[in-house]
């Protein structure tokens, strides 16, 4: 991983300018640097892919994150962190919760939210399910299939109004994916386009319809 990489990324992305993030970023990756080998939190088999496959592709959406002028979020199985803290330190004013139910992971979530000063976002250490609280926008990423039974229980949390924004990866998966999803649901799916990855990469965004 270079510095200058995770720049001229959020150069592409349009995110150069945003207050903190550059900073947030780094601080960010000198946590999972430090805990990574103790904890097993990412997989990185090329020096650049916490950049590119965790901070950017995280950050990929985020123009239309903000269209949606959400106030509150919450990321389902965070694991590391991802998208959640990425986006928590792209849009401070959202308050944000981080669902991680494996006990070294949330422990690991809570001393880099300490570092990164964020009192805007917590760290729950429960499953998905057991939350109560609501949002305008549910994300997840590579956690589950968006199988009927699991996206019923995503839309108790939202808001109304509110978006499930699911990171996916190739089209003819997130396809035959929403061939079961018959849940009166407004779907889109959307190309994102991660810097310095040539990789297909999808939002998939559901919306009960109004």
């Amino acid at each position: 991983m270079t510095t200058d990489k995770l720049t001229r990324g959020l150069e592409a992305l349009g995110l150069a300018d945003r207050p903190g993030l550059l900073e947030g970023l780094r601080a960010y990756r000198d946590e999972i640097e430090t805990w990574n080998e103790r904890l097993g939190l990412v997989s990185l088999k090329d020096p650049d892919d916490l950049v590119v496959k965790h901070f950017l592709d995280s950050l990929a959406p985020w123009a239309l994150f903000e269209t949606w002028g959400f106030s509150s979020l919450v990321d389902l199985g965070s694991g590391a962190g991802f998208p959640g803290i990425p986006l928590a330190l792209a849009f401070p004013q959202a308050r944000t919760w981080l669902v991680e139910r494996m006990e070294r992971r949330a422990g690991f979530l809570e001393i880099t939210l300490e570092h990164l000063r964020l009192p805007q976002v917590a760290v729950v250490q429960k499953t998905f399910q057991e939350v109560k609280d609501k949002f305008d926008v549910v994300t997840f990423r590579a956690v589950t299939a968006l199988e009927p039974k699991i996206v019923k229980k995503m839309l108790r949390l939202l808001n109304p109004g509110g978006r499930i924004a699911a990171y996916k990866g190739r089209r003819e998966t997130i396809d035959a994916e929403l061939v079961s999803l018959d849940l009166g649901l407004t779907t889109e799916v959307m190309p994102v386009k991660v810097p310095f990855l040539d990789e297909e990469r999808h939002l998939v965004i559901l919306k009960a319809r109004e």
